[in-house]
């Protein structure tokens, strides 16, 4: 190409341009995760043994929630870059003084676009001359980037006639190439014949009124789209010049307090449009004529777009490099793309002629959305094209119903990060119709598990109706060359126009702010309701730009418990252009949450569904069969606060005869009579070892000593101490382990180390922290084959003093929920040697780690285990260690530290743990005690 076109040098690889587009959108335009303003405590989260809401993804995946990225920021010299194009069109006097009576503007480096008319004055004398980068005409004080330079070639649109007013337009050739400069730049020229901008700029030093002079210093107006029907009434066909009337290459625009007068002919009818973090000015229309200025009567302007293949045919005749999409509006835009102003947003600074940069302001950005699949349908099958979803757990998509079913075909098939996964059951909204954007929500269960990691977490729903912030992303794609944020002073010098997903920024939008392309009316009989999310953005981007994927997730990183989660708020609904300069619309989560709750969760019921089953033939202390299928007994439902529970939360249950007699799991009844001193120790823990509670700390348990309550079970032989078991003080005397660590011993184990140091250290009974055992009770119902149920209590011969080094656990005994936040003993490999160190652990739902346990054959998870994800990679976990939480006291700023499971198994590093449940065994422990 020529130099003044866009040159394909080849200089940066695509390769390059795609890894640095990766860089930016690591860092550009990112919002920071939002507040909540839940008043989420993680040391004061409690997860429910059975899963009860879809808004609990934060606590699903909590180990893989993130922190916070690094802003990066830079600055450039300001300069006046929005008129850069604008050209002062002028006559020069016989006395060398110039008339500038005409507007013009520069579409090449040495071509003016103006109107027709401006070919010549009233005395029929030629314009010569053309100013650039000048925005007062009659001072020199910001003369130093001006350009000014001779009109060599005037080319009229051969179709004019100067006593009509059609074809308005003529170009003006210039002496020589402009020298191109942030003030002196090219504007690009609209090329569609629909104009969706419902305003635009006209710029020009024309009069400020009828009869008024012309103004010295350039003006912009912004004028309204004027519907051709209304100005037809002030331009009838027959008038001056009009007389087959208005024609579709014209356009009307204006406004009651402002318009364009004479001295304004010529000039552009513009619209900055959005890319690469710039606002390039795109040429929609040209000045051509009016009634009386300041009249309230629209203007007429010559669209540009029916004149394109004209403007580059005479370029090209006379020796201009133009190539079929030198005009196209990615290519304009392009050329000059390190020339344009950015956009206001990431302006955070001017002063003293420079202005700062933050990128992470921009609208648009190049973040992939990880959670986004595209949907497919069955082979042979024609379905919609541009369906996308959003992964919310390991096997489940939400989307649009329209693109779970086409036609009565349900959806075959999603493609994840180049991975196909079938789908195996749709659930479709059961209200909405096709063709209506009412009720367009579906959920497809998939045959294959997601893999979860470090850099893929399903997206969490954010249930409720209203959001916490105002601005979200919006899932979309574009071109890669019209979304890289412009770092760089050269420009692009090679295209890239593959697809690439895109985030950009929008805001809520609500009351006159929303309005609905026309495109979509039909399918909203009763117009936007409830369960639509309107967005958008006020400035329209390039065409090519972005557009929105349907079913894709309009989303938000969100903070919650000290670490951030995707969350998202709707699903893409409609909308063009990612909802910049036209409303778009998604279909509202938190208005469909009941539904989602009725699919998802598989003991959901809402109030009106749960049933209490009555069973007259059952009285006190009757055996029962529970719901579940499991055997308890009738008691009180104050003696069994787990049916309490089940109750509250509207779960189905079963009474015993009538009031308040329950069929109760054995392990839940709470037993309240015949109490032993040393169960009422269990009872009492938290006051009766207050003394030696330690300060609180914010991440406590990097020393091996923090669990004052752990001792180690083993035997003698031959001389030789072996440690093979770990216990945990819940009395003086009494210690819980593990029964498979106590019954896959050869030799019996006789002995117990209480000292809280290295068991290593130990050389000799004669030492006072070794105790000999007493009795070893396990639990009757163990089974050797399955493991369960994994637990064995210690006596020791000898209690022991409680000391602040020293003192028993106590025990969680709530039967229906878990503290969240737990901490366990690992073992880690540190230069070839062992050494144990303190990791934090989450509780899972047993429905959800049931699903990891069927893919390794590992058996079926009891109500009396309980699973943990264990924030570490490399550790190996110690069979019998503690699981447990520090219950923070505000009051005195101490901790309590509560048993809450001991380690039954794992079986890969890195992966789920199983525990016993603590909870589940207390009457048992009670009674023994």
């Amino acid at each position: 190409m020529a130099a003044h076109g866009v040159k394909m040098l080849g200089v940066v690889k695509a390769s390059v341009l795609i890894a640095i587009a990766q860089f930016l959108g690591s860092v550009c335009g990112d919002l920071q995760p939002t507040d909540s303003n839940l008043n989420e405590d993680i040391t004061n989260t409690f997860l429910p043994n059975e899963r009860e809401t879809v808004d609990d993804c934060h606590l699903r995946y909590y180990k893989y929630g993130k922190g916070l990225d690094p802003l990066p920021a830079f600055g450039r010299p300001v300069y006046l870059r929005e008129f850069a194009h604008m050209a002062a069109v002028g006559w020069t006097q016989p006395n060398g003084t110039i008339v500038w009576n005409c507007g013009g503007s520069l579409i090449w480096e040495n071509y003016v676009l103006t109107a027709a008319h401006c070919t010549v004055d009233y005395s029929n004398m030629q314009p010569d001359v053309v100013r650039l980068g000048d925005i007062n005409l009659y001072n020199d004080t910001d003369d130093q980037y001006a350009q000014q330079l001779k009109i060599v070639e005037i080319i009229r649109h051969p179709e004019h006639r100067f006593s009509s007013r059609y074809h308005d337009l003529a170009l003006l050739r210039l002496e020589k190439n402009v020298v191109l400069h942030d003030t002196v730049t090219p504007g690009c020229l609209w090329n569609d014949e629909e104009i969706p901008f419902p305003s635009m700029d006209a710029t020009g030093w024309g009069a400020t009124g009828f009869g008024e002079k012309n103004t010295p210093i350039l003006l912009k107006v912004s004028l309204s789209v004027i519907k051709k029907a209304e100005c037809d009434r002030h331009y009838r066909a027959g008038g001056r010049g009009l007389k087959q009337g208005l024609q579709n290459y014209q356009l009307c625009a204006g406004d009651i307090k402002m318009d364009t007068c004479p001295g304004d002919s010529g000039g552009p009818l513009q619209v900055k449009l959005l890319h690469n973090a710039k606002m390039t000015p795109f040429i929609v229309a040209v000045t051509s004529f009016g009634s009386a200025c300041g009249q309230s009567v629209p203007g007429v302007y010559m669209k540009v777009s029916s004149y394109i293949p004209w403007i580059r045919s005479e370029l090209a005749k006379r020796g201009e490099k133009i190539e079929e999409w030198s005009f196209n509006p990615y290519a304009c835009a392009l050329r000059y793309v390190h020339l344009r102003e950015y956009e206001d947003d990431v302006i955070i600074d001017k002063s003293d002629g420079f202005e700062t940069i933050d990128s992470t302001k921009a609208h648009m950005n190049i973040i992939e959305s990880s959670q986004t699949v595209k949907i497919h349908w069955p082979a042979g099958r024609k379905g919609p094209t541009d369906c996308y979803g959003v992964v919310i757990d390991e096997d489940t998509i939400l989307t649009l119903a329209r693109c779970a079913m086409f036609e009565r075909l349900p959806a075959s098939y999603i493609v994840h990060n180049n991975k196909t996964n079938d789908v195996v059951t749709v659930y479709r909204h059961p209200k909405h119709v096709s063709g209506s954007f009412y009720n367009d929500i579906a959920v497809l269960k998939m045959k294959d598990r997601f893999k979860l990691s470090r850099d893929f977490v399903p997206a969490c729903i954010w249930s409720a109706f209203e959001l916490p912030d105002p601005k979200f992303y919006v899932t979309g794609h574009g071109r890669l060359d019209l979304n890289i944020f412009n770092y760089f002073s050269g420009p692009i010098t090679k295209f890239q126009p593959q697809i690439v997903q895109l985030s950009p920024r929008a805001d809520i939008q609500t009351g006159e702010n929303c309005t609905v392309p026309d495109d979509y009316l039909s399918g909203l009989s009763r117009g936007l309701t409830q369960e639509h999310l309107c967005f958008g953005n006020k400035p329209f981007l390039v065409p090519e730009s972005c557009q929105m994927k349907s079913g894709a997730p309009i989303r938000r990183n969100i903070w919650r418990m000290n670490r951030h989660f995707e969350h998202f708020y709707g699903l893409n609904l409609l909308g063009k252009d990612c909802g910049f300069g036209r409303s778009a619309v998604a279909t509202r989560i938190g208005y469909h949450i009941d539904w989602l709750n009725s699919v998802l969760l598989p003991n959901y019921r809402d109030k009106s569904e749960s049933v209490h089953f009555l069973d007259n033939d059952l009285v006190e202390l009757d055996h029962c069969t529970g719901i579940d299928g499991n055997g308890g007994l009738c008691v009180n439902v104050n003696k069994c606060p787990k049916i309490a529970y089940d109750i509250q939360a509207n779960h189905n249950v079963r009474f015993c005869g009538a009031g308040s007699i329950v069929c109760c799991p054995y392990h839940s009844i709470k037993n309240q009579t015949n109490v032993s001193s040393a169960a009422r120790e269990l009872e009492d823990c938290d006051i009766r070892y207050k003394m030696f509670h330690r300060k609180m700390i914010e991440y406590p348990r990097e020393r091996i000593d923090e669990f004052f309550h752990t001792v180690d079970i083993g035997q003698e032989i031959g001389g030789k101490m072996r440690w093979p078991c770990t216990g945990t003080l819940i009395t003086r005397n009494v210690a819980i382990t593990s029964a498979y660590c106590v019954k896959n011993e050869s030799i019996p184990l006789t002995i117990v180390n209480v000292d809280r140091g290295n068991p290593n250290h130990v050389k000799t009974l004669n030492r006072p922290e070794v105790v000999k055992i007493d009795k070893i009770v396990v639990h009757p119902d163990y089974n050797p084959e399955t493991f369960q149920p994994d637990i064995a209590l210690v006596w020791l011969a000898k209690s022991i003093v409680p000391t602040a080094e020293k003192y028993p656990i106590c025990l969680w005994q709530n039967e229906t929920h878990t503290p969240f936040l737990l901490h366990q003993k690992v073992e880690k490999l540190v230069s070839e040697v062992k050494k144990f160190v303190f990791v934090e652990s989450y509780p899972k739902y047993n429905s959800d780690c049931q699903k990891y346990l069927d893919e390794y054959g590992k058996d079926k998870i009891s109500s009396t285990e309980f699973c943990t994800d264990v924030d570490s990679t490399d550790e190996d976990l110690v069979i019998g260690e503690p699981v447990v939480w520090y219950r923070p006291n505000e009051a005195d700023n101490t901790t309590t530290q509560y048993l809450v499971g001991i380690v039954s198994y794992a079986w890969e590093k890195g992966q789920l743990a199983v525990h016993t449940r603590i909870s589940a065994y207390l009457s048992w422990i009670k009674s023994l005690l």
